[in-house]
């Protein structure tokens, strides 16, 4: 097995388990996380949005 495919394999799973043990041990800490992250997430979509509809004009 090569490091580098094991690594990207298991990656989305580390991530995964690092926001369950998050929850559980700071539940007030990760709804301010997930919070900022839908809202980033929600904010870059619709500059993007906007960026194709720029483009397409």
């Amino acid at each position: 097995m090569q490091p580098v495919k094991s690594v990207s394999r298991f990656l989305p799973t580390l991530i995964l388990l690092g926001a369950v043990i998050y929850i559980f041990t700071d539940p007030q800490g990760a709804a301010v996380a997930f919070k900022w992250v839908f809202q980033t997430v929600v904010t870059g979509g619709q500059q993007f949005a906007a960026f194709i509809r720029a483009m397409a004009k």
